[in-house]
């Protein structure tokens, strides 16, 4: 299994950024526009799909929204891979600063470079955006 751990700081507070990334349903008008082109968010609210700027659709199951440790997890379905789950967690670094780490794992091993792509792409999409 490829496991890809990365994180970006941003010159903005833990808790505007936290605020973007929980709001799930608005990936693509929050954090990175330009990279997701749009997200549906299923009607039970647990899952969403979401359409990147290359085409690329993938359907991402909720697992949970952690206020207190301003953490957000999922899996993404894909042909691609047999197993990918991930987390977002925001870290408060003081004096309106923070760091988000995205940790991701993937099956099989192969899919990590293509993973680890997306990640480097949807992190400094997010630094971009909420620092414009």
């Amino acid at each position: 299994m490829a496991s890809i751990q990365k994180s970006v700081d941003i010159a903005v507070g833990a808790a505007a950024v936290w605020d973007a990334v929980r709001d799930v349903g608005q990936l693509h008008t929050r954090i990175a526009p330009g990279l997701v082109s749009d997200v549906v968010m299923e009607a039970d609210g647990q899952a969403r799909v979401v359409t990147f700027a290359n085409g690329m659709v993938l359907r991402e199951p909720i697992l949970g929204i952690d206020d207190d440790l301003m953490r957000l997890a999922w899996t993404a379905q894909s042909d691609q891979w047999t197993h990918h789950n991930a987390s977002l967690v925001v870290t408060d670094l003081g004096a309106g600063h923070s760091r988000t780490t995205w940790t991701a794992d993937v099956l099989p091993h192969e899919a990590g470079e293509t993973i680890a792509t997306i990640i480097d792409y949807g992190l400094g999409a997010m630094k971009a955006h909420l620092e414009g």
